[in-house]
């Protein structure tokens, strides 16, 4: 008799399994993808909105604090005068603008000439970059000169803004005013107003307009004026 020897199975997969497996490992692939795609897209989108919602909020703090610093002064040089302090706030519909001087200057420098008195402005500008979009900027300069609209730094506080509109309470007329000037004649002349009512209109990562506002009033609305000190007869104090 001869032996036969025993015949070995040969282990494997058919066509039909190893495209059902490359198929559930597709699936599961996809949807790992998917599932990280749609975290980093929220993730995007958060940071955005809290970038956006940090610079609409340091504005606010930087715009708070210069309108309660803001100040007239009377103080004059007899034969040269060399400075001249304003607040002339001009109404352009959504796009307003706004110059005064306040006590808000930081110095960034030892034995620089300067004090924490400072023109600032704030109005809408172009993006030098973006076309069609525009920017809410604030303007500063140390120097207090005879120029009260003009020279300084320009600084980018909010990017793509829509609206910045300004309202001032005249509490002669007890009503809201979209202009003040200082320097006309008029009951304007030498005094601040008593409130400002702020309103941003800023622009989300959608599209959508997203406004904020505030109201704040302003401490010192009296021009500053040092009284002159006129000598008088010697006063005989007796014991």
């Amino acid at each position: 008799m001869s032996a036969t020897a025993p015949k070995l199975g040969r282990a494997g997969f058919t066509l039909i399994e190893v495209m059902v497996s490359i198929t559930v490992l597709a699936m599961i692939a996809l949807s790992i993808w998917a599932a990280t795609s749609q975290t980093t897209r929220t993730r995007t989108i958060v940071e955005d909105s809290h970038d956006r919602l940090h610079q609409v909020r340091v504005a606010f703090d930087m715009i708070s604090r210069d309108f309660t610093s803001a100040f007239l002064s009377l103080h004059r040089a007899h034969l040269e005068p060399t400075h001249d302090t304003v607040f002339i706030a001009e109404d352009h519909g959504g796009e307003d603008r706004v110059d005064f001087a306040a006590f808000t200057h930081q110095r960034r420098y030892f034995d620089v000439n300067e004090s924490d008195q400072c023109e600032v402005a704030y109005f809408i500008a172009d993006d030098p970059e973006i076309s069609g979009q525009k920017n809410l900027v604030r303007r500063e300069s140390p120097i207090m000169d005879l120029e009260p609209l003009e020279g300084g730094q320009q600084l980018i506080l909010v990017r793509d803004v829509d609206e910045f509109d300004l309202q001032f309470f005249d509490m002669v007329m007890n009503e809201w005013q979209d202009e003040w000037d200082t320097t006309e004649a008029t009951g304007e002349a030498g005094i601040l107003p008593f409130q400002i009512r702020i309103k941003l209109s800023v622009y989300n990562r959608l599209g959508d307009v997203v406004a904020y506002g505030t109201q704040l009033p302003i401490p010192m609305r009296t021009a500053i004026l040092q009284q002159g000190f006129t000598p008088g007869p010697p006063v005989l104090v007796t014991h």
